[in-house]
């Protein structure tokens, strides 16, 4: 009894070892995987590959495929292109297998390998794994040049760095400007192609019209996933550093009774030129010959300039002086100074037209009180004059008979 299952025992070792060795030795040893190509070469979480096995049968004996799968967990076959009948490859011939392939949501950057098997029936089988590249590295967008802070209604320009870190080329790259109140010169740029580990240098030209959230879209591939990437920056307004900043002093204004004349001087105390500089007057005021408007051009730094201006107000007391000047970009900007018409702070005013009673003299400027005045101190000089030289008395001699 004993010796009669140690020889079942022995018998089926010997025929196992029998079976194996015809798998491995048999025609199934003829053939063999020559080739693979994933494509993309590196997949980021989710996207989508298409991976091409080529087998080649190096015997002279056909080998008969019965079944082929290409299976892993973590990146799973979701299609199969070719491949998926039963057929032969004759001898020195060569079988293409082609299957569709996701990197799962959860995979992280590494290698992974997706099990090839061939089942040959009694021939045996053939199995191997293909290498492929998952990489979570996403283009990156880098603002490389940007004002320290933003003008209302002035252009700036914004300088980018896309850069692509990853193992494999990213194809079809674009990048749109977007934000609420911002106008940009170029609407997007196409970059195309990025080479691992290059970058490509973007520019944008943008107005903000209100402090905003400026926000640059990047949109590239992956064979044939789309991806986008982001970066923003605010938009604060202050004080622009280096543009040109007009200041008005030596204003005189002179006149009255609704029109009056307006001087002064404007300097640039900026760092940058004020181009195409303008001086008038804005509302309540109304402008008017021979100077409704005044040109002082262009203003480098430093620079100084005079102007002279007309105008004619009617219930107001105090006007705006507009400075306008254009930048190097042609933007325009307006600086609003005010003047006072009241004569109490200092203005000269002049006589009311066919008003000859007017409380001032046309000639001196003197009031009515101090010309009385001045008129008693004359008469009473001429008095004293006369009476100490003695004209008084020598008038009344010569009247006598």
């Amino acid at each position: 009894m004993y010796r009669t299952g140690l020889a079942l025992i022995i018998g089926l070792i010997v025929l196992v070892c029998a079976v194996t060795a015809g798998s491995t030795s048999g025609v199934a040893s003829q053939v063999s995987v020559t080739k693979t190509v994933v494509e993309p070469g590196s997949l980021m979480p989710g996207d989508i590959a298409t991976v091409t096995i080529e087998v080649t049968n190096g015997g002279a004996d056909a080998v008969q495929i019965r079944r082929a799968s290409l299976e892993d967990a973590m990146v799973s076959s979701i299609g199969e292109q070719t491949g998926t009948t039963v057929s032969t490859i004759g001898p020195g011939a060569k079988r293409t297998f082609t299957y569709t392939v996701k990197a799962g949501t959860n995979t992280h950057t590494g290698i992974y390998y997706p099990w090839f098997y061939l089942d040959f029936g009694e021939e045996g089988s053939l199995s191997t794994h293909i290498p492929v590249q998952v990489d979570e590295a996403p283009a990156t967008v880098v603002v490389t040049s940007r004002p320290d802070s933003f003008v209302e209604g002035k252009k700036e320009r914004i300088e980018l760095v896309i850069g692509n870190p990853r193992s494999t080329e990213i194809t079809g790259v674009s990048v749109v400007p977007v934000g609420d109140g911002i106008e940009a010169v170029q609407t997007g740029h196409f970059a195309g192609a990025i080479p691992p580990s290059g970058t490509a240098n973007l520019t944008f030209d943008v107005t903000p019209e209100k402090e905003t959230t400026l926000g640059f879209e990047v949109t590239y591939q992956t064979g044939t996933n789309t991806h986008t990437t982001r970066t923003e920056i605010p938009v604060v307004f202050g004080d622009a550093k280096t543009m040109a900043h007009l200041v008005v002093n030596n204003i005189e204004v002179k006149g009255g009774y609704g029109s009056y004349s307006i001087s002064g001087d404007v300097t640039n105390a900026g760092l940058t030129t004020a181009r195409g500089v303008v001086a008038t007057t804005g509302d309540p005021a109304v402008p008017e010959n021979p100077y409704p408007e005044y040109v002082l051009g262009s203003l480098e730094s430093d620079d100084l300039s005079s102007f002279d201006l007309n105008c004619h107000v009617e219930n107001a007391t105090r006007i705006p002086l507009m400075i306008s000047f254009r930048d190097a970009d042609g933007t325009l900007y307006t600086q609003s100074t005010t003047v006072s018409l009241d004569k109490e702070e200092g203005y000269v005013q002049k006589k009311a037209p066919g008003n000859s009673g007017d409380s001032e003299d046309a000639a001196g400027g003197l009031s009515l009180p101090v010309m009385a005045l001045i008129g008693v101190l004359v008469l009473l000089a001429c008095g004293l004059i006369v009476k100490k030289t003695g004209l008084i008395d020598d008038l009344r001699r010569s009247r006598r008979p």
